[in-house]
């Protein structure tokens, strides 16, 4: 469902959308290791997902699981140096 979640936003998809790509779409079902036969969701499991992130602060431990995969294979390096985007926003306020 996590990775629904980062297709889903990368598309900018609705939850009705981005349920019915993972029913229909190839891409979809291969990027999610999913048969092709599998129904797929409904999608207020999305919404309901995302609140259970919220609540038991989820979103922390999918960043810790994704550095940690990404430092067991050689992506990134403790302690290396890393660049980030920091371009300048305003905020009204």
């Amino acid at each position: 469902m996590a990775l629904a979640t980062v297709m889903q936003y990368i598309e900018g998809l609705t939850d009705r959308q981005t349920a019915d790509a993972v029913r229909r779409c190839m891409d979809w079902k291969y990027a999610l290791s999913l048969e092709l036969t599998d129904p797929g969701f409904d999608f207020t499991l999305l919404h309901d997902f995302r609140q259970r992130l919220l609540l038991h602060d989820g979103a922390q431990t999918l960043l810790d699981t994704l550095l940690n995969t990404c430092k067991t294979q050689g992506w990134i390096k403790t302690r290396g140096k890393q660049r980030t985007d920091s371009t300048y926003v305003m905020s009204k306020g």
